[in-house]
Formats: structure tokens, sequence, C-alpha cells
């Protein structure tokens, strides 16, 4: 947006009286000078019969020079002030996102980082490794995109959840192009940055416990949480597993991270409908852990009286009460104690909210409907889980502008928003079959005993993994590892 023009001082209105006067002094100037080689030339063709005819010519000739000399140093000196004050001032006129990304400086630095969320430096880090990767070989016909196109295309797109034919056209591109880029960075950076998303080892799993020993939790090595990534009503499946309780279609993205927000696992691909406590028992780190895994098996803590504590995480309510999961009293405390540790326990695992909040702040692809093609979402979510893993590894701040709600936003109403999701929603809700509600007891160990009801039953059943005890072909998870070169790189 163009700045106002600014308004008219002392020293300007001057300026401009200066202007007009040399201008009308000028255009009298040039009118004697004409008036003077007029005589001039008559003087040139008269012969010389009067002896003082030489010293009129000469005093003519003078006063021409004289004229002009005037002029040109009235006109240097006003072309000097003009040149030392701008008179309005403008914006330089953009030439695209694309070349807005190539030029340098302070101020472009700032509009690099709004629109790819990563500094410069990191950009071309991160370009160096996956490059490789997404560079094609020229061919007879035309030459291919660049990697660092491709690549600040698909940044975009993760960061502002813009259209794919409004991004791809900023960034000179066609719209297969950006779709085809899309999945081969997300496959890039799974591929040479997978590794950062594992379990801490060594002196970094004694520093995550020793800042959560700080806050009170003696053996606690992260947070867990889940998350819905809102989608479009899948095409071929039954919509009511994929069904929210806020009015949407939904996947769960299950997470968990440590003190620093990192992330050291996330499982995407169940439906939006299914219980935080049954997509933990579908993870794959729920039967490592059954199975004894190295990372909770081994270390823990000693507490004050010398008992010792095993390697933990932290959950809400939602999830049951395991030996590697500690859970608040929530509303059956009664005691003093139990208020002030549920309190405490609520305080520890904010990091995972704060992960959350950052995750949808810095990319805006989390909060925005998704086209529901789980292959693809399950591969963008891997990839913007390791990109905010190596902006905290390379200590990179979080822009106030950038976490503001509304920097990115699109002007949308939230109150319509919020009518059309409640219409949504009665209108699902009236097409639904009748399910009995009468409720019984959940007697299952891992769960917990709670109040179920029949209906609830029948929806995890219908929409329980198949056979093969995957829920999808494109669900993922990472799995705890003992070494990093046991990571696995696949999608």
């Amino acid at each position: 947006m163009d700045s106002p023009v600014p308004s008219a001082s002392s020293s300007q209105e001057w300026e401009d009286m200066l202007f007009f006067l040399v201008f009308a002094i000028t255009q009298w100037v040039h009118r004697r000078n004409a008036v003077a080689m007029a005589v001039l030339e008559a003087v040139a063709f008269t012969p010389f019969l009067f002896g003082d005819a030489a010293t009129s010519l000469m005093l003519l000739a003078g006063g021409m020079m004289h004229g002009f000399a005037l002029a040109s140093l009235a006109a240097e000196e006003l072309g000097r002030r003009m040149e030392r004050r701008r008179r309005i001032w403008v914006v330089e006129r953009s030439g695209g996102v694309c070349r807005d990304l190539q030029r340098v400086g302070r101020k472009h630095d700032k509009v690099f980082v709004r629109f790819c969320r990563l500094p410069r430096p990191l950009f071309f880090k991160v370009l160096g490794r996956i490059a490789p990767h997404i560079q094609r070989a020229p061919t007879n016909f035309r030459n291919p995109i660049p990697a660092g196109q491709k690549f600040a295309m698909t940044l975009i797109r993760w960061a502002t959840s813009g259209y794919y034919r409004q991004t791809s056209h900023g960034m000179g591109m066609g719209l297969a192009s950006a779709l085809r880029c899309n999945e081969e960075v997300a496959d890039a950076i799974i591929s040479e940055y997978g590794h950062l998303l594992r379990w801490p080892i060594g002196p970094r799993m004694q520093e995550v416990e020793n800042a959560f020993e700080a806050k009170g939790f003696a053996g606690c090595i992260g947070a867990i949480d889940g998350t819905h990534l809102y989608i479009d009503k899948p095409k071929g499946m039954r919509g009511e597993c994929y069904y929210h309780h806020t009015g949407q279609f939904s996947v769960q993205c299950q997470v968990v991270c440590d003190h620093e927000c990192r992330i050291t696992s996330v499982y995407v691909g169940c439906p939006g409908s299914v219980h935080d406590s049954r997509v933990l028992r579908i993870l794959e780190l729920f039967r490592q852990v059954s199975q004894g895994a190295r990372v909770f098996s081994e270390g823990g803590a000693h507490l004050h009286d010398g008992r010792h504590v095993g390697r933990y995480v932290l959950g809400d309510q939602g999830y049951p009460l395991l030996p590697w999961i500690m859970t608040p009293v929530g509303r059956t405390a009664t005691t003093a104690q139990e208020r002030t540790y549920d309190n405490c326990h609520s305080a520890v695992r904010s990091c995972i909210e704060c992960c959350f909040g950052q995750l949808k702040a810095v990319w805006r692809n989390f909060i925005r409907p998704h086209i529901s093609n789980m292959k693809t979402i399950c591969k963008k979510v891997m990839a913007i889980c390791i990109l905010h893993n190596l902006m905290i590894e390379h200590r990179v701040e979080f822009d106030p502008g950038v976490l503001d709600s509304g920097s990115d936003s699109d002007g949308d109403d939230g109150h319509r928003r919020r009518r059309r999701r409640r219409r949504d929603r009665r209108r699902f809700v009236r097409h639904m079959p009748d399910l009995n509600v009468e409720p019984v007891v959940d007697d299952d160990p891992t769960n917990g005993s709670r109040a179920r009801g029949v209906g609830s039953q029948e929806s995890d059943r219908a929409c329980g993994p198949p056979r093969g005890g995957s829920w999808c072909a494109a669900a993922m998870s990472v799995a705890i590892v003992d070494d990093v070169e046991d990571m696995p790189r696949r999608i």
C-alpha cells in the first residue's frame, strides 16, 4: 500500500514559490534573448556606416550572454534543491513473489521470513540437502524449474495455506508443477531429515530429564497430546468416522514433545471421531513400550524417599493411566495435595500446547481444511514437524508478527464460520442413523473403567482399523529407536 504524501510545510511552500519565480524569470530572459538575436541579425546585414555600430553589437552580445548565465545558474540551484528533498514518497513496485524473494537486504530478509518462515541461511542449508531429490535434468523442450523455486513455493503454501493456483502463479509455476513439487519436497525433507523425529539419547536425554525434574516431575521425558487436522469429506469412506464433534471432518495427529517443544514422536492418519486413548493403542509407540522399549525401560529417577521412578510422559484426562503415562486426577480430586498436583501437572504439560500453538501459528496449513488425500496430508505434517525441529535446533526466533493470528488472515468472518459449522452439523446429524445410547461400562484395563454408550462402541467398531491392523495406507508414525541408524526413513 502506497504511503501518503507528506503535508506541505513552510519550506515546501517557499520552494514552490521559488520554482515559479525562477520559471517566470527564465521565460522572460528567453524572450529578451530572442529580441536580442533579432537585433543582432539585423545589424549583421547592415553595412557599417556608423563608427559606433561595433560598440552596439558588443553590448547586445554581452547582454545576451549575461541572460544565459543567469538562467543556467537559477536552473542549476533549483535542481540541487529538488534532488536534496524528495517531494513524493512511493513504495517500490513489486516484481512478483519470486523476484521479491531474490532481493537482498535487511528489509528483504524480513519479507523472506514472512513468506518462507525460514531465515535465508537455514533455507539454503536445507535446500543444499534436498536439491538432489527435487531437481530434474534439462530436456530438449525446456529447462527444469529450479530447486530453490520449488522449495520456496512449497514453504509458502504450507505457511499461508493459500490455494495452489494462487501460490503457483505468484512463483511463476503451473498448477500441475505446484502439485508435484509439494509432494516431492515433503519426500525429500523426510528422507534427509527424518532422523530429527526421534527420542533424545545420551546427554540430550539427561538434559530433558533434568528440565522436567526442575519443574517437579522426576523421570518425565515429554508430554503427549493430540490435535485435529480438518479435511473435506473423504470420498469413498464412511463420513461419520471422520466427523469431529466440532462439526467438521478431521483426522487425528498425535504428538509427543519435550520441554523445548521439540517433537520426538508424531502419528497422523486416524479418523477424527476416534478417541485419543484408542489412537494411543494403535500407535507403534504403544506396542514397543509393551514389549519393553529401551527408552522407557532404562533410566529414570529417584524420589526423595529413595523410590525409583521409571521414565514416563505426561498426558491429559483423555489418556489412560499407565506406567509410562501420568495423567491428572481430574474431577475426583478432593484433597489439597491432589489439586496442587493437578495444577503442577497442567503447568508442565503446557509445553505440548505451546508446541501446537507454534505449529498452527507459523504453519497455517494446520488450521485450514485440507483436501482429503491422506497420503499427502501425512507427508506434509511429517515434513512440517521436521522443519519445526530444525527451527528450534538453529534457535530461530519466531517473529511476533508471524505468530499474530491475523497476520495472514484472509478476513473470514468467524461468526459466519460458526453459524455455517452449526448448520452443517445439524444437516449431518439429521441423516445419521439412530443408535442406542444406553450407557455401559468399558472395563478395558488399558483404558481404565469409564462409562460409554453402545453407539460409541458401534462407531469405534465401524471406524476401527481393518484386519491388517493399519488405519489406512497413509497413516504414519515415528517409532521408538535406540540408535540414529535404526531410524526408519520411509513413509
